[in-house]
């Protein structure tokens, strides 16, 4: 049960892939009341599943007589990939997919307490229950069956990955350009604010008229150049929702990180778009 060649640890990842799939999409379509699509990729895979998997696998067979040690091991490696796993993602593409910041004993919302510990007791049944019976099935197959099988998923999947990254690559430079244009457009506000405080001034002065004109210029042109970045921000809205429509479907948790308006009018945008 503990030595295996790469084709078999290929075989496995993409059993638990395939698994976490289902589990991952039966859960939330049970908890959103509606099926749902579950993951970063668009065919039915997880790849953070079967990395998990992997992992612990790899980490805990060794200690396999030895369940405390499963436990710890399996915890603490989980927990690795899972905070991993999450700094990548907000660094590559500017988005959170899963937030524990809400709970107790948490780490910049990667991880947590109670995800860790979840993590210890999957890992003991993984090791001692779940494992055994997929061993089973992957080594009553036939080799030849199990060599076309992995071959075919990972073709699909690689183009599958490389589709998806593309897109959130896509994604990750409208962020930048809407916390570009959210910053520009604070900065055109304060400015608005202070030609106004600077016109009250000059009212107060009793300046002449000509003052009085050029104040309303220059207020006009702060509103046009105001209107032209918002005008420029719904045109980013609608580019950002276009993007992100399958990722806020699949993730319910999703969020985007930095100074960008909140998710909530693109959720209820999806929402409605679904109900028509």
């Amino acid at each position: 049960m503990y030595s295996y060649h790469f084709r078999e640890w290929l075989s496995f990842f993409y059993f638990y892939c395939i698994f976490g799939w289902c589990f991952e999409s039966a859960y939330v379509s049970i908890k959103e009341q509606r099926l749902t699509n579950r993951g970063f990729l668009r065919g039915p895979w997880l790849p953070l599943y079967g990395s998990g998997a992997i992992l612990v696998l790899w980490l805990t067979l060794p200690f396999r007589r030895t369940p405390v040690l499963v436990y710890v091991v399996g915890a603490l490696g989980a927990t690795a990939l899972e905070y991993v796993t999450g700094v990548t993602m907000v660094r590559w593409f500017r988005v959170r997919y899963w937030d524990y910041s809400g709970q107790k004993f948490q780490y910049q919302g990667h991880i947590c307490l109670s995800s860790s510990a979840a993590w210890g007791f999957l890992s003991l049944l993984m090791v001692y229950a779940v494992h055994r019976p997929v061993e089973r099935l992957i080594f009553w197959m036939h080799e030849e069956v199990v060599a076309v099988m992995t071959f075919g998923i990972t073709v699909c999947m690689v183009y599958d990955f490389s589709n998806a990254f593309r897109k959130a690559m896509d994604l990750r430079e409208l962020l930048i350009q809407a916390e570009q244009l959210y910053v520009e457009l604070e900065q055109r506000a304060a400015e608005k604010k202070r030609l106004l405080e600077a016109a009250a001034t000059f009212a107060k002065a009793a300046v002449e008229e000509h003052m009085e004109e050029q104040k309303e210029e220059l207020l006009q042109k702060a509103e046009a150049e105001i209107r032209q970045l918002q005008e420029r921000q719904e045109r980013i809205k609608e580019h950002m929702f276009q993007k992100a429509e399958l990722l806020l479907a699949r993730n319910p948790g999703y969020r985007f990180v930095g100074n960008v308006p909140d998710l909530k009018e693109l959720r209820d945008r999806l929402r409605r778009n679904k109900r028509q």
